[in-house]
């Protein structure tokens, strides 16, 4: 063997090595809920939302690699994604323009209807108008125009969207209220439901999880122009595991997104007449993913 193939098999050698050390770490998943952490580090528990039962699912079926689940909250898991050399990743997160750069992001994994205001006030009574003819609060600066001594509770490191990021980008420090640490659902919910602030913005499926489905004195309302679904994504930092993970999540994804396992994942925390709009726009969305692609 002459002194050029000698060192090619020791550069393909000390290649395959590298690699195969940093596959054995596996895949990080940064886990901000309780309840998330103990459902897919125990297997044990059932799933109790949307997120719990489509991440479990998709989560399940990878296959050759390993997965650690680490409880953490989204502002370290947020800080750990952005340093770590190994492969990272939190789930549920939506894809933002200001995201979009700086992460690898999966297929959509589930969807939500969107975000809802919830108030301790009637809003048609408001002291300047701030809802629209179909009842849609015109934009959140212009509530807080009208409602300037109060506060909306916002989990911190946490996007509601490019839509209404925006619009709280432009709503007066002195009217937001920050939440961060761990099972930011649940603390925020608790805030408002303690009446320490007057609003609350949230998925119906998860302020109605945490009020058992019982209903209570508040009301809520729809935002005038914002997106109908949000759409949750694995979020990984840009390595090479990475890129392998997001590439398997993909490829389970696109065999199940269309069947009843999947579809389920949703339905089983939905009121039955929303079944078939949600199952509609599932398949419209992967059908236009497909053909972007």
């Amino acid at each position: 063997m002459s002194c050029s193939d000698k060192l090619a098999c020791m550069l393909l050698v000390a290649a395959c090595t590298f690699s195969l050390s940093v596959y054995a770490h596996g895949v990080h998943i940064y886990l901000d809920d309780q309840l998330d952490f103990e459902l897919l580090s125990s297997k044990v528990r059932q799933p109790e939302n949307i997120a719990g039962a489509t991440n479990l699912l998709v989560l399940s079926k990878i296959e050759d690699m390993k997965v650690h689940y680490v409880k953490s909250s989204r502002k370290r898991a947020i800080k750990s994604l952005q340093q770590s050399n190994v492969a990272a990743c939190n789930l549920n997160m939506i894809k933002n323009e200001e995201r979009k750069s700086e992460y690898l992001f999966s297929l959509p994994v589930n969807f939500y209807w969107a975000h809802k205001l919830y108030s301790h006030h009637d809003l048609s009574l408001a002291p300047l108008p701030v809802l629209n003819t179909q009842n849609e609060i015109s934009s959140l600066v212009e509530l807080f125009k009208s409602y300037n001594q109060t506060a909306i509770v916002i989990a911190e490191n946490f996007s509601y969207g490019d839509f209404l990021d925006a619009q709280l980008d432009k709503i007066d420090r002195k009217n937001l209220i920050f939440r961060g640490g761990a099972d930011h659902y649940e603390t925020v919910y608790r805030m408002f439901i303690s009446k320490r602030v007057d609003f609350l913005l949230n998925y119906p499926a998860e302020f109605h999880r945490f009020s058992n489905h019982v209903n209570l004195p508040v009301r809520s309302y729809h935002i005038a122009g914002s997106p109908k679904i949000i759409v949750g994504h694995f979020m990984c930092n840009k390595t090479e595991v990475s890129r392998q993970f997001i590439a398997k999540v993909n490829q389970i994804m696109l065999s199940v997104y269309d069947k009843p396992p999947f579809l389920n994942a949703h339905f089983d925390y939905l009121p039955e007449k929303e079944h078939q709009e949600l199952k509609a726009f599932i398949e419209q969305y992967f059908k236009r993913s497909l053909q972007a692609d």
